[in-house]
């Protein structure tokens, strides 16, 4: 806390929900609808790591920044692999009215939740859109389906899509390196697809150079991973699962050895040169020389996991 103030970061402490579940805690992230204060809000989760400056998103959807044009929508989510939206990163625009209708659907999925058996989640109805009623679809990158069946449907990434398309119908997809440009008027359930272009934001980051790169992108990128050497995908490292820098080991002369680009292997020397940075110009304390002796036995196990399952859904349409 020390050492977020004395970087300027304001921060709100959430209140403790009362049966904490890795699913419980994706709910918190949609708070960010309610800070009206604002044009736009970036989510990122905590295991995420800026490798540039992410202030060109908000440039491109905002009518009244006039160095760029106006090329995203108010909410902004891309895609990966098998999931057509992922939690990691996120856009809104925050609205009272989007917040209050969020907040109902979830109201009344919990509801219906109490009397669906074992998962508690109903795959065709999901948040209150069918794809098969409607004609419509979910894309991901290498699959799309008209059922809520993908990868935490049940909590953030399902609620992302459903309050993106469905509830504030203004919203770009990045899938891949194509992005997509989605919009609906009042009264229309499927939104309309204005528009798909490829390579779109990748000349705005161009202008910035990389802290890191992954999946070798500054060697022209892995054959099956070349869409992740696109925006929105190269802006940032995700370090998924287990795989954290805090819960690996680390001896501080890794620093110092060249560092190849394959996979995350850059952006976890460069979480830990920023640490480093940090640690020194605070007085933080953090003694790197004894890293895995000091510090990795408090942070080697999530307490909560490290993925939303079926099995929260017992404790989450309880309360």
């Amino acid at each position: 806390m020390r050492l977020l103030k004395a970087l300027g970061i304001q921060v709100k402490n959430l209140g403790k929900p009362q049966h904490e579940s890795f699913s419980q805690l994706m709910y918190d992230k949609f708070y960010i609808l309610n800070m009206v204060e604002y044009k736009r809000v970036m989510f990122l989760d905590a295991d995420t790591l800026p490798l540039t400056n992410l202030d060109y998103y908000f440039h491109l959807s905002d009518p009244e920044y006039q160095d760029v044009p106006t090329l995203l929508k108010p909410f902004f989510f891309y895609a990966s692999r098998g999931e057509p939206t992922n939690g990691g990163m996120f856009i809104v625009e925050p609205s009272a009215d989007i917040y209050a209708k969020y907040k109902e659907a979830v109201r009344l999925q919990h509801e219906k939740a109490k009397s669906l058996p074992y998962p508690y989640f109903d795959r065709k109805e999901g948040w209150g859109h069918s794809f098969l009623a409607n004609g419509d679809q979910w894309e991901a990158m290498n699959k799309s389906g008209k059922r809520w069946t993908w990868y935490g449907a049940h909590v953030d990434q399902g609620l992302m899509y459903y309050v993106a398309k469905y509830l504030s119908k203004e919203v770009s997809i990045a899938i891949g390196e194509r992005v997509q440009n989605w919009k609906a008027v009042e009264g229309q359930v499927n939104p309309v697809k204005e528009s798909e272009s490829e390579g779109l934001l990748d000349q705005y980051q161009a202008k910035q150079k990389l802290l890191a790169y992954q999946y070798k992108c500054d060697k022209g990128g892995y054959d099956d991973w070349q869409w992740s050497c696109h925006v929105p995908y190269n802006s940032l490292a995700h370090f998924v699962g287990s795989n954290k820098p805090w819960q690996k080991k680390f001896q501080l002369r890794q620093i110092h050895k060249p560092v190849d680009s394959s996979h995350r292997k850059a952006a976890f020397i460069f979480w830990f040169k920023e640490l480093i940075a940090l640690n020194e110009e605070h007085s933080m304390g953090i003694d790197f020389e004894h890293w895995d002796e000091k510090h990795l036995p408090l942070m080697k196990e999530s307490a909560l996991g490290y993925m939303p399952k079926y099995s929260d859904q017992e404790s989450v349409v309880s309360q």
